[in-house]
C-alpha cells in the first residue's frame, strides 16, 4: 500500500470527508485530494497534524509500518472499549473537529 492509499484509507477509516481532513489541516480539498491521488504529497510542517487528526502514526502514514496502521476496524485505535455504545460515540467524538473535540472535553468538565 502506497502513501497515497494509506492517507486515503486512514482518513475513511475516521468517516471524514476530504473537505473535513483539509479543514483539520487549514488546505483545501483539492490538496487533499492530490496528495490521495498522489499528484502532490503533504509538507513536512503537515505531517504532525496528520498524525493527530488521523490517529495512526508517522510510521505506518510515511513508510507503511502496519504496527501503527489502522488495525481496529472499529476505529477505537487502542482504546479500551467496554461497550458497543462506547466505541460509538469514541468514532463519532474522533470523527469532531479539533475545536469540537475541544468544546466537548469542556463542557463534560
Amino acid at each position: 500500500m502506497s502513501f497515497p492509499e494509506r492517507l486515503k484509507a486512514a482518513r475513511l477509516a475516521l468517516g471524514l470527508t476530504q473537505e473535513q481532513l483539509g479543514f483539520e489541516l487549514d488546505v483545501t480539498k483539492s490538496t487533499v485530494s492530490a496528495w490521495e491521488n498522489g499528484r502532490d504529497a503533504p509538507g513536512f510542517r503537515l505531517f504532525p497534524a496528520l498524525k493527530q487528526v488521523l490517529g495512526v502514526s508517522l510510521d505506518y502514514l510515511i513508510c507503511g509500518d502496519e504496527a501503527g496502521g489502522i488495525a481496529d476496524p472499529a476505529g477505537t485505535y487502542g482504546a479500551e472499549v467496554r461497550s458497543e455504545a462506547e466505541a460509538h460515540l469514541l468514532k463519532r467524538y474522533r470523527k469532531l473537529s479539533r475545536s469540537r473535540q475541544e468544546g466537548l472535553k469542556a463542557l463534560l468538565d
